[in-house]
């Protein structure tokens, strides 16, 4: 057997093809004739030990260049393998993981390495080799061709994770991992919500998680020369240019998780501070709960109860009429009520909402034990309309001061999500708007019902001036 001008007993070949299956570092350079780094090298090295790895990164640290790797050493030294791709875009796929595949499978092949099979230049077609093994990529909105792969060795490669808003290709790849596959996704961390962002914070138990800085470059460290990767000067650059606390120099150069969007409403450093300081807090106050009442099937009817400056843990249902819900509001009073103190219950009462509310108007035992009932039309002017476009964006910035203020917040993984989530703009009158509820729900796969349970339970209705001098309340 000859491997790259080399004639190989049949004994050293067998030693030669275990090798390439158990090392992809040794697989690189000897197959696809490239040196990997030692940084790119541990990052093979992992995903060569560990069924699920995450890479968060900077710019220019070979991403992208180590997923062609992994991609050809997995489809090359396996039996029944397939390597499905995807990415943020499928525009990234085709011009940036399928150009470094092509590139790397034809020069193995110059040098005579016989890794066999047929390329395309479309990547949905891929490469196919004889034995039928592959690597093919497919976009995000086609989730199917992720759910529907059969083989014995699967290796998921995501690229721009990050950047991937529908989760629905995670859920469709997840269901294959019971088989055994392997999943490695790679991103510069842009988003502080979503399926990448909980590798690192909710779901860190099950993965192998690495970070890899723009500084960590060989050719800013000096450990060699590679035309491409990110250079001293370049760092530099935007260390003077951003500054070391801009959320651009974290994202891009240290491949760190942005620590404030720059329209975000609520910072993650904020929503951080106020967790640790839970325990601590007292909780003197009137009892107050807002209620968010689902209005679709798969979100959660929320009652979010705060005293003082403390929430304490939500109830949570699912798919209950009005007068269910309001049963449940009352079970929680007197759950948590102190004696015969007056409490407060605020309910946003666009659309199944009102429902709820009107119950618990009637209810007698409501009515008799001292609870108030507030309904609250998120849609309507806000208090302060010089400042706010809507009541929905004076109460989401509204949490942000409480937070701001003193309040704390309760271990609680899907709020601390939607916390994060919300972003602003202005409308024609300068007056700051706040991201539609349906592009947040594209984001977190699911209404932001906790926060807006939260935000309603800790509101306080801002005096609105009539024409005729009186104040008014929401």
């Amino acid at each position: 057997m000859i491997i790259d001008g080399v004639e190989f007993s049949d004994e050293q070949a067998m030693a030669f093809a275990k090798k390439c299956h158990d090392d992809p570092v040794f697989f690189a350079k000897y197959v696809l004739g490239v040196e990997p780094w030692s940084k790119q090298a541990e990052f093979l090295y992992a995903v060569a030990n560990n069924d699920r790895v995450a890479l968060k990164s900077g710019h220019k640290v070979s991403k992208s260049h180590s997923m062609a790797i992994l991609a050809l050493w997995w489809a090359s030294t396996r039996e029944d393998a397939r390597v499905p791709m995807t990415s943020a875009s499928f525009h990234q796929v085709q011009k940036i993981l399928w150009r470094e595949i092509k590139d790397m499978y034809y020069k193995a092949n110059k040098r005579k390495m016989g890794l066999g099979g047929t390329i395309y230049r479309d990547p949905a077609s891929g490469l196919q080799f004889e034995n039928g093994n592959e690597i093919f990529g497919f976009s995000t909105d086609q989730p199917e061709r992720a759910a529907g792969i059969s083989a014995a060795n699967i290796l998921y490669i995501v690229d721009e994770a990050s950047g991937i808003v529908d989760e629905g290709v995670f859920e469709a790849m997840e269901g294959n991992m019971a088989a055994g596959a392997k999943m490695v996704m790679t991103s510069n961390p842009t988003r502080v919500v979503g399926k990448f962002y909980n590798l690192f914070h909710s779901e860190r138990r099950y993965w192998k998680l690495m970070s890899l800085s723009a500084a960590d470059s060989p050719n800013v460290t000096g450990e060699t020369e590679i035309p491409g990767l990110a250079t001293k000067a370049w760092v530099d650059e935007k260390f003077d240019e951003w500054g070391p606390d801009d959320p651009r120099y974290h994202v891009r150069v240290l491949g760190k998780f942005p620590g404030q969007a720059e329209n975000s409403v609520i910072a993650l450093g904020l929503v951080e501070d106020r967790l640790a300081a839970y325990e601590t807090a007292d909780t003197n106050g009137a009892l107050r709960i807002g209620i968010d009442v689902a209005r679709f099937g798969d979100d959660e009817t929320v009652m979010y109860p705060v005293r003082g400056i403390k929430p304490l843990e939500p109830f949570v249902v699912y798919g209950q009429k009005g007068y269910e819900v309001a049963g449940h509001a009352l079970n929680l009073v007197d759950k948590l009520r102190r004696g015969d103190e007056d409490v407060t219950i605020k309910i946003d009462v666009i659309g199944l909402g009102a429902s709820p509310s009107d119950f618990l108007d009637v209810m007698d035992r409501a009515r008799s034990s001292g609870i108030t009932t507030r309904e609250v039309n998120v849609a309507e002017k806000a208090g302060d309309s010089d400042k706010y476009h809507d009541l929905r964006t004076e109460i989401t910035f509204g949490l942000r001061d409480w937070l701001m203020d003193g309040g704390t917040l309760f271990e609680d993984e899907k709020l601390k999500e939607e916390l994060i989530s919300p972003t602003y703009t202005f409308d024609a009158k300068g007056r700051m708007v706040v991201s539609p509820k349906k592009e947040e729900k594209k984001i977190l796969g699911r209404s932001p019902d906790r926060r807006d349970a939260l935000a309603l339970a800790i509101y306080e209705a801002t005096p609105r001036r009539t024409q005729g001098g009186t104040n008014i309340y929401m």
